[in-house]
Formats: structure tokens, sequence, C-alpha cells
């Protein structure tokens, strides 16, 4: 036994991945990290165990980033004195890995290598051929497969499906909510047809991806294009539509389920006292997502399969930023936010002032971008201060397209600490008169220390009202309508106007049953009902003649609210003993007092006055 590991010994162990020829990988990340060591009793360890121990290391780590380190060469040593060193350092490696491999496990996962006969592997995936999938719906599609050469971009780009027709991918869903969509673009030399020219029109059950794209309006040789959709049934349609006289073609296609909270409902607006409500009905395309004052991080290394590109081209004036980072495992995640909103990557590094030491600044670090102006945009900005020594000190301001988007931002406030990650998302518009989008930060004039932080930047172009990314024109101007969606709007429609017609036949049923019931009411005669003779009565006589076959009769009706009894002439007659009842009571009626009427008129007219 060494006599340096008799004692309790400090280890401060810088690696390295700096050698690495990518060093981001998610088993190799550059850390910093101390330990201790207390001497270990060698006898207590059977030599077979640590020889198994190496062999499993020497596999699990990587030989290129241990370059530095000679770890392999000190975990193959016979003499047992390393292995604490070696033990140590294998666990933060395993720990490592543990963290980054319980990662979220998407419900739906298809990665399909379209024309391909073989399984192809491209950033850490492995994407299937086309073909091997009974669900999937193509119609009329060709397959191109080229030989392998270095002009290719990736071998994710070595095959293609070529469509002379509307043809389609359809995929089953296992659980709704927002997925990825993933397309892949290059055209293939010598592939038969000219895909440099070929228009291509890609569009979902709602909504249109891409309109009429050709590369030969585009500055790239090959294009790739990432789009967030809420699926909200079982299934998933991806129609590729060619032009006339043309062919549409895709190389590879992702369908990948997006975990839940990943993307909002709801997000401030830029210039509005109320925030923007449905984003999770409305379609989102990737336009730019950057790991600002950091290096490329690939899809390998996001949980998500998410890439994030430097920001230094975006930059107004590049001397305005300075690059700072820190070892990525020192972030620390607060309880709400996971990597699955952003890996630890893009919080590890960011763009502050240049000069930010020198006293009364005022100027922002902007970055511009070139839009769409006939969209709006959902922007999500990262953050996370990794450059104050103490709480409270670093207050700044973020603007989006020169409005202010948060004045006097302490991180502080929000997070609790340092090298807390923090994140923030808004909807704008882009610039009115230009297709320019821009986004700034800039020191707060309340603020103790002159500076500003960014680490991260995520614009999302949102669909329009036509349910479009791409152009004016939705979906039905570009698919017919199949025969199972017509008969939805059939019935739809049929259900409608059936529910219309039978409230209005109720309407109408009610109106009339109140009317007859108010007739009834009105003209009904209620036998022996007093005629009420008072002056604040309404009452009104008028004189009927009825024709009959025995003859011709007059009867007086008298109508009234109190709806008297009524009596034809004859019985009036009949009741007087064919006295005259209008002469005044002195037309042959000798025992009638003068000016009086007969006792049953009064009698008829006046119940109450016998």
């Amino acid at each position: 036994m060494l006599d340096g590991f008799s004692w309790l010994h400090s280890f401060n162990i810088y690696w390295f991945l700096i050698i690495n020829s990518n060093p981001f990988h998610s088993l190799a990340p550059h850390i910093t990290f101390s330990f201790f060591l207390r001497s270990v009793e060698l006898g207590q360890l059977r030599s077979e165990v640590f020889e198994a121990f190496s062999d499993w290391g020497a596999k699990f780590i990587r030989p290129q980033a241990c370059q530095g380190f000679g770890i392999l060469q000190m975990m193959r040593m016979k003499g047992e004195s390393w292995l604490p060193v070696v033990v140590v350092f294998v666990l933060f490696e395993l720990m490592g890995h543990n963290i980054s491999s319980a990662a979220f496990t998407p419900p739906d996962n298809y990665l399909i290598a379209c024309g391909s006969s073989q399984n192809v592997s491209f950033q850490g995936k492995t994407y299937v051929p086309d073909s091997v999938h009974s669900f999937l719906d193509l119609k009329r599609g060709t397959s191109v497969v080229a030989k392998p050469n270095s002009s290719f971009p990736s071998p994710i780009y070595q095959s293609a499906r070529i469509f002379s027709s509307i043809s389609s991918y359809k995929f089953d869903i296992k659980k709704e909510g927002r997925h990825w969509i993933r397309l892949y673009f290059y055209p293939i030399p010598n592939s038969g047809q000219n895909l440099m020219s070929s228009l291509i029109t890609v569009a979902t059950d709602d909504f249109v991806l891409l309109n009429n794209f050709t590369f030969k309006n585009y500055n790239g040789s090959y294009m790739f294009k990432e789009y967030a959709v809420n699926v909200t049934s079982d299934t998933l349609t991806l129609s590729f539509i060619p032009s006339n006289n043309s062919v549409a073609f895709v190389n590879a296609i992702e369908v990948v389920s997006v975990p839940d909270g990943v993307l909002p409902d709801q997000a401030v607006a830029i210039n509005s006292s109320s925030p923007v409500s449905g984003l999770s009905a409305l379609a989102f395309e990737t336009v730019f997502r950057l790991n600002t004052g950091g290096p490329l991080i690939t899809a390998e290394n996001d949980t998500l399969g998410r890439i994030w590109e430097n920001d230094a081209k975006y930059l107004h004036v590049n001397s305005s930023a300075l690059n700072v980072s820190v070892n990525p495992v020192s972030i620390r995640y607060p309880p709400a936010l996971t990597t699955e909103i952003a890996p630890n990557w893009v919080y590890a590094s960011a763009d502050v002032m240049e000069d930010a030491k020198v006293a009364n600044m005022n100027f922002n670090i902007t970055w511009v971008f070139s839009v769409n102006q006939n969209f709006s945009y959902f922007v999500r900005v990262h953050f996370c201060d990794i450059v104050s020594k103490a709480l409270n000190n670093l207050v700044f301001n973020l603007y989006i397209n020169d409005d202010i988007a948060i004045e006097s931002l302490d991180l502080s406030t929000f997070t609790g600490g340092l090298n807390v990650p923090y994140y923030r998302d808004f909807v704008s518009n882009a610039s009115v008169d230009s297709d320019t989008f821009t986004v700034s930060i800039g020191p707060d004039a309340t603020s103790d220390m002159e500076n500003a932080i960014m680490n991260g930047l995520e614009i999302f172009k949102i669909s329009s009202e036509a349910k479009s990314l791409d152009g004016l024109s939705s979906v039905e101007s570009f698919l017919p309508q199949s025969p199972s969606k017509k008969n939805k709007i059939g019935i739809i429609i049929g259900s409608t106007v059936g529910a219309l017609a039978a409230f209005g036949l109720i309407v109408l049923c009610c109106c009339w049953l109140a009317a007859r019931r108010s007739k009834t009411t009105t003209h009904q005669a209620l036998p022996w009902l007093p005629l009420s003779l008072y002056g604040n009565s309404q009452t009104m006589t008028k004189m009927t003649t009825t024709s009959q076959k025995s003859g011709t009769a007059s009867c007086i009706s008298l109508a009234s609210s109190n709806l008297g009894r009524l009596f034809t002439f004859q019985e009036i007659l009949d009741a007087t003993n064919n006295t005259s009842i209008f002469d005044g009571g002195n037309s042959g009626t000798e025992d009638a007092d003068e000016g009086a009427t007969s006792a049953v008129f009064s009698q008829l007219v006046n119940p109450r006055g016998r």
C-alpha cells in the first residue's frame, strides 16, 4: 500500500472532453469535482472482483474520453492502490449516465428512414425503413437509395421516398397531445427525378406545414424542419402533395410525443395587458433555437432530441457579447423545471455584456432574425445567473422588437439562488415595417451591476387563422375531402338543421296553444253571470242578426269583460208576456208604474234589483 493513500486526500479532477471529438457526449460530461479518499485495506477486496470491475469500467467509459488521465491504464494496473480513485470515478460517471438515461420516454416514437431498405443510425437514434410498417399508408410512392459518399450531409439523407401524386403516412397515436414532427429533405443526385426543382407541400389532418417548397429558391443543400402539432385523435396523417407536373419527396420522418407542460397553452402578449390563450390548439414551427454563449448541442445530448445552435451569427454586434460558462453539473434545477425544458448545457453557458466592468455603459446585446411578418411568434427566453457572486446584484431588461418584455428583471427573486434555471414565454408579432425579429438585453438603470445575461432562446412560428405555417392556404385547398370527412360534416349539418327545426316546431306549438287558450278565455260564455253596468266597467253592446229556417230573429248580444248570459228576443217576449219593454211602461200594461220597465227585464239587466 502506498503511503500517500494512508491519509485523507483531496483530489481535484479536471477532465477533459475538449480532447474528445464530441465534447457533449452524454456519457462524458465536462465536470470538475472534489472528493476525499481514505485508505482502504486491500486485503478486504478480492482481486477477481477488482478485475471484473475494471473490465466493466473499461467498457463503460469511452477510451477517447480518458486519454488525458490514462484512466484505463489505472484501472488495469495490478496495484490495487488505485482502486478508490477508480471506484469514485466510475460512480460519478454512472450517476451522470443514470440521470441522463432517466429521461422522458415518449409514448409515440416513430423514426422512419424513407425509401431505405435497412435501419439507419443517426445522432444516437435508429431509423427503420418505411416499408416495414403495414400501418403506414403509402400510395404510389417510389423509393430511391443512393450510394454513400462524402458529399452526403449524413446517412439519414442517403435514401428518399418520391411521390408523383398525393400520398400519405398514417401513424397510430397512443397518447393524444403535442407531437414533434421532424422532416428531413435532401435532393439526392442521379435519382431519376429533378428533385432540385420539385415543389413540395406537406400537411397534417388540420395544418399546412410546408407549401410549395423548392430547393431552387433555398440557400442550402439540405433542409431540416421541426414542428409541434397537437394531435387530438388516435391517428395522425402526414400527406405529401406534389404540384402539377412535379414530384414531392422526403428522406426521413420523426413523429415523437412531447411531454405535457413543455409547450404551454398561455403566454404573455407583448404590448397587451391580457395574455394569449389557446396556444395548445395551434401548430408551432421551430424557426430558431439558440444556445447563447455556448457551442452546438446535438439531438443526442438533448432529452427531447432538439438541436441548439450557436448564436454568434445572429448577433447584431459581435463585440457586444462576452461568452461565459460554468460546469453543467453546477446547474441546480428547481422542482418545477426539468431538462425537458432545456438541457443543463444551455444554462451552463451565456452571453453577457462585453464591457461589463466599464462604468456608465449604455448599450444592449441584440440578436436579429429574419422572419415572415405575416405570422405571430412564440418566444421562450432562458436565463440562469452564472456570473454573480451574490444575490440581487444582477438586474436587467429584456426587449422584444424594441418593446419592453421584462423590466428590472432580478433573477434572484424568482430562483432564490445562483445557477438556478429560469425561463419566460411570450407571444409577439414580427416588426411592423420589415421581416425582422429582434431580441435584446440591457442593464437596468437601478442596478448596481451594469450587466445583462441570456442563456438560451427559442422562437416558434404560430399557425395562422387558416391553420397554415407556410402561406395563406388551408388544408382544404390542397387535399380533397375524404368520404368519411364529408359524411361527418353531413351528419353535423343534418343534426344542426334537425335540432333547429324541432325547436322551431316546439315554439310554434307553444304559440298556437297560447293563442287558443287566450281566445277561449276571451270568448267563452259563462252562464248567468251578471252584466256590469258600472261606470268603471268597459261594456259593449252590439246587435247581430241570425237567419234561421223558421224565420228571422234578432238577438241582442251583450259582451263585456264579465261575459253575461245571452237571451234571444223571443225569450224576452215570452218572459214579458209579449209586453213591450221599450215604451216607457205605458203601452198596454195597466199595472205598471209610469216610467218603469217590466220586472222581468229589470231582473235580466240587474239581478240584484229584486
